[in-house]
């Protein structure tokens, strides 16, 4: 089965990469996923090596986050799509959930670019094995 992958930030909620996903869906007529990846966050430091007064449930945390990451895509466009929270790093959730993929959609890069800088879409691009769709920063907020 052929499929779109489209990268959703936690943060941005990736409106406009959802869009454009959402229109090659329609048009190649095949399903779309929408993926996040996710990692527990640390839990809070106590001095004198004490634990942490705060309980942290990790399980709470991957449902709290995967009801955001449904509520993100909702959001943006009314029609009912398959969310999947992986945990794992933002590069290697992406690689992984592209693989038999016809086409991955992102963001484009935030922040300051440089030679050095370690860009996830430069990282996809030469590692995925479908075609990646990388948003302009024009297109990646517009409504």
């Amino acid at each position: 089965m052929t499929f779109i992958v489209v990268g959703v930030s936690a943060s941005s909620g990736s409106p406009g990469a959802l869009r454009m996903a959402a229109r090659e869906s329609k048009l190649r007529k095949i399903p779309l996923i929408a993926v996040q990846a996710w990692s527990a966050p640390r839990a809070p430091s106590a001095p004198g090596g004490r634990p942490p007064a705060v309980s942290v449930d990790p399980a709470q945390l991957f449902a709290n986050a995967e009801q955001a990451l449904r509520d993100q895509v909702a959001e943006t466009l009314p029609e009912e799509v398959e969310c999947r929270l992986v945990k794992g790093s933002p590069g290697k959730v992406l690689l992984s959930e592209s693989e038999g993929a016809e086409l991955l959609v992102v963001d484009a890069p935030r922040g300051a670019i440089t030679p050095t800088s370690p860009l996830l879409a430069h990282k996809l691009v030469y590692q995925t094995s479908c075609p990646v769709l990388i948003m302009p920063p024009s297109q990646a907020q517009a409504g």
